[in-house]
């Protein structure tokens, strides 16, 4: 055991040739050796000239060894080059893989295997301990404050990377007496304070042993081996995550090399076997001896480039770190609670106690009626007893007052789960089940409480809408809809008892009746109790009005008779009649019939024909292709599709001047009047001007008898398509 050795891991900087000058330099230093360090003139100077800027090539180093390394090396003095090029025949070359720089390294394993250092107290404990922590609703029963001293094992694992070249690398993983990783500054996720390592292993000193000193002898006492072998499985794990970590970073830095090879031997392979003519191989033997060569050199450059890893123990060193430390009983009269508050005296760390429920350190300490520690945000009170509880041992929300409560001032609901206090809870007079007030609700007519399981829909909807809830003992079954409902009354007519919704009130007499002893008028006109309806002569059905007709005087109800539109008397069904087309309904006296089929027609919907005068059906209508207008089809002439009216205007109508007719003044017959000669047909419903004009041309205007003076339907003129009627 021994003082800490500096590792290369320390000088792992960009420029390696410096990084091993300086080692080289720290190393016999640190074993009392003189190390010189050659000028640019090539005469020897202090070793801290060695200290030269990064840009520049490292210097010789001149080491006079000291008789304990001059023994392991062989030589008193060593002449070191960092550079290939400054090799000389007095000379030694420091580089990774030399031979000086192995023995130096392994000089290192032998002496470094293990330290037990301390670190040096820097921080004062007692005030400190003292102000840490703050109790709120507790005082100090007892306080014991002493000094420890905790360790810290350092353990420097050797990782090599092997492929095509070769890689080491020192990793240092640092473990508390527990087992937990402790993160040092500069790694992910350190505290501010935490120590960088460097300063660490500059900072302790060696354990001084005296002869009989049996506290020294104590402080130098190693822990079991048990517990070294456990820390370092443990630490063992964490360098095997960095060295896989690292792996992909060489992995990816190692393919392109590889595939550079591959492809290099493909391209001479493929050039040997396009070489080999065909004559000089005509069994093919040379080829298949090229091509099994080329498939040994890729499995051989493969194997070579593949990435094996080595991770070795190469130290370990056990820190002991002074550790001040205040064991606290707080009291609050009923519990009492063990606190710990430790300062690291060599960083002036401060450990809290931890909160119970988010395990966050605390300053400001409370305690809780169950003996817990807890902070501010997690401390909570019941708001019956007033006790203080963490978050852990929780308050719940009732569900009924929204107050929290903890779990002796309230009782959870058999219903929801949820605790509610001794307020909003009571046990059900049906299932005998404790059951929060949210889920129990009074009987609308008794206002027992209950499970609203238990209750049942009133058929009966109040004017709000929503059904009210009766228990079973208020709720009755209806003998009409089955239905249960605390709304009753009696009929009128039988004397039994229906919910409000089965009984109805006759339109004529006013009483209540129940399913049975009603009937509903046709036409939703109401319903109608048995005394009040009669049954109609006609159909045998149930009818309130009896009516009689006014032609025969047939007695009939509302569905066996119709009522005429026009006039609104009732008739039966033989003298009364339905437009198909209009569906009004007509008596003989305001109905008429088609003139052609006979069908019944209503007077008030249908036309009559203005050259006949008959009434029509929609059956038996025609439209003339002249004038355009409707007849019935026997005063439309079918073989030349014109009216009666159009087909004998040339023979039998009147020539009249247009310009003397009291249309001459309209605008759409003014230009038309002078260019025509004009010829005049009338029937019952229009006057009919044809225009005659050269070239058979001409022109039509239509006049609606009933129309006041000066108006017309249509004004148009006529082509000789239009004027085919002068062939009759």
């Amino acid at each position: 055991m021994s003082a800490p050795i500096p590792t290369f891991q320390s000088y792992n900087t960009p420029n390696s040739s410096h990084a091993l000058a300086q080692f080289a330099a720290d190393f016999f230093s640190f074993f009392e050796s003189d190390v010189k360090v050659a000028s640019k003139d090539g005469q020897a100077g202090p070793k801290r000239a060695a200290q030269k800027t990064m840009d520049a090539a490292p210097a010789p180093i001149h080491v006079t060894l000291a008789p304990e390394l001059g023994a392991y090396f062989g030589h008193d003095e060593l002449h070191l080059v960092f550079r290939h090029q400054d090799v000389a025949s007095n000379t030694e070359l420091v580089a990774a893989g030399s031979r000086i720089f192995d023995r130096m390294i392994n000089y290192l394993a032998q002496r470094a295997a293990l330290t037990v250092q301390r670190a040096p107290s820097r921080h004062v404990g007692g005030e400190e301990l003292l102000r840490a922590v703050r109790p709120v609703n507790t005082s100090i029963a007892k306080l014991n404050m002493q000094q420890i001293m905790q360790l810290l094992y350092i353990y420097n694992w050797r990782i090599v990377y092997r492929a095509d070249d070769k890689r080491e690398e020192l990793y240092t993983v640092v473990l508390d007496e527990n087992g937990n990783r402790v993160l040092l500054q500069g790694e992910p996720g350190a505290a501010a304070g935490a120590p960088m390592l460097v300063t660490l292993l500059a900072d302790v000193q060696p354990v001084a042993l005296v002869q009989g000193d049996d506290a020294a002898a104590d402080a130098l006492r190693l822990p079991p081996m048990t517990q070294l072998t456990r820390l370092a499985e443990t630490a063992r794990k964490y360098a095997i995550y960095h060295a896989d970590v690292r792996c992909v970073t060489h992995e990816a830095e190692i393919q392109p090399r590889l595939y550079k090879v591959l492809n290099r031997l493909h391209g001479y392979y493929s050039q040997q076997i396009e070489d080999v003519y065909d004559s000089h191989d005509p069994t093919g033997e040379k080829r298949r001896a090229l091509e099994d060569d080329l498939q040994r050199k890729l499995a051989e450059e493969v194997e070579n480039h593949r990435l094996r890893v080595g991770v070795e123990l190469v130290s370990y060193a056990i820190i002991q770190m002074p550790v001040a430390t205040a064991d606290v009983t707080l009291s609050d009269g009923k519990q009492e609670a063990a606190v710990s508050v430790a300062r690291n005296l060599y960083t002036g760390e401060l450990h809290r106690p931890r909160c119970h429920a988010c395990h966050q350190e605390i300053s400001t300490i409370a305690l809780d009626r169950n003996g817990h520690l807890m902070c501010d945000d997690c401390l909570f009170q019941c708001a019956a007893c007033l006790d203080l509880l963490c978050a852990t041992c929780g308050v719940a929300v009732c569900p009924v007052c929204q107050k929290e409560n903890c779990d002796r001032c309230s009782q959870e609901c058999w219903a929801c789960g949820e605790r509610a206090c001794a307020e909003h809870i009571s046990r059900c007079p049906v299932c005998q089940d404790d059951v929060c007030h949210a889920c129990q609700t009074e009987c609308a007519q008794c206002g027992a409480r209950q499970c609203r399981s238990h209750l049942r829909a009133d058929c009966v909807t109040p004017a709000a809408g929503q059904p009210e809830l009766i228990c079973a003992s208020c709720a009755v079954r209806c003998a009409g809809c089955n239905q249960y409902s605390a709304h009753f009354d009696v009929c009128d007519a039988s004397g039994q008892r229906f919910c409000l919704n089965c009984l109805k009130t006759c339109a004529d007499c006013g009483r209540k009746v129940g399913p049975g002893f009603y009937h509903a008028a046709a036409g939703n006109r109401g319903v109608y109790c048995a005394d009040c309806i009669t049954l109609c002569p006609g159909c045998s059905a149930s009818a309130v009005n009896i009516r009689y007709c006014e032609t025969c005087g047939a007695a009939h109800c509302a569905n066996c008779g119709h009522t005429c539109d026009t006039c609104q008397k009732h008739f039966c069904h033989q003298h009364a009649a339905r437009d198909r087309v209009c569906k009004h309904v007509f008596c003989r006296e305001h109905g008429a019939a088609c003139g052609v089929c006979g069908d019944p027609l209503c007077a008030a919907c249908n036309a009559t024909c203005g050259i006949c005068e008959r009434y029509y059906c929609i059956a038996h209508n025609a439209v003339c292709e002249l004038c355009r207008c409707t007849y019935c089809r026997e005063c439309v002439r079918s073989s030349v599709n014109l009216c009666d009216t159009c087909a004998t205007i040339q023979n039998e109508g009147e020539q009249v001047d247009l310009a003397d007719e009291p249309i001459a003044a309209h605008p759409d017959v003014q230009p038309l009047v002078a260019r025509h000669v004009w010829l005049r047909g009338v029937n019952m419903n229009y006057t009919i001007y044809l225009g005659l004009a050269s070239h058979n041309m001409g022109a039509l205007v239509l006049v609606e008898n009933d129309a006041p003076p000066g108006e017309i339907l249509v004004a148009r003129k006529l082509h000789a398509v239009d004027l085919y009627w002068k062939k009759i």
